[in-house]
């Protein structure tokens, strides 16, 4: 399976986790299964952060309601929901990861409605953000 279809898998699963509030252990592990058995992937519905997590890259204030880890890319590729009762939840996760370094690429920052998106980089890591009022996705790859 490629990068392409473990990101497309592993967005799809987050969204839905999300979008749903599924949250029921149940749920949780029939979902964490089959994730894990699609990318062979560190895969976490429980509100932890997924094996080699760049501590580097902070995240905003909330609740953590899936991360994944992408071992095709030898464990350097994570998406990771995490839940905020903030104002501007991606306003939030942008000014943490430019306060820890990272500068945003304002030629991939979009906004439409209430749901925005944010690209930022650092030396080492390329993060694109996406947000709603409820709380944002982080997608974490190795800088270019």
């Amino acid at each position: 399976m490629n990068r392409v279809h473990v990101l497309a898998v592993t967005l799809a699963v987050a969204g839905l986790t999300v979008l749903t509030g599924c949250t029921g252990e149940t749920v949780g592990n029939a979902v964490d299964g089959a994730v894990n058995g699609a990318t062979g992937g560190d895969v976490s519905l429980g509100g932890q952060l997924p094996e080699g997590w760049p501590e580097e890259i902070p995240l905003i204030d909330g609740n953590i309601g899936f991360g994944a880890a992408n071992p095709a890319d030898g464990d350097r590729g994570w998406v990771v929901t995490v839940a905020s009762s903030a104002a501007d939840p991606l306003a939030d996760a942008t000014a943490k990861l430019e306060a820890a370094g990272f500068t945003a690429d304002t030629g991939a920052t979009a906004n439409v409605g209430e749901t925005g998106v944010a690209a930022l980089t650092n030396k080492t890591w390329s993060v694109v953000v996406a947000g709603t009022p409820e709380g944002v996705l982080y997608t974490v790859s190795p800088a270019a």
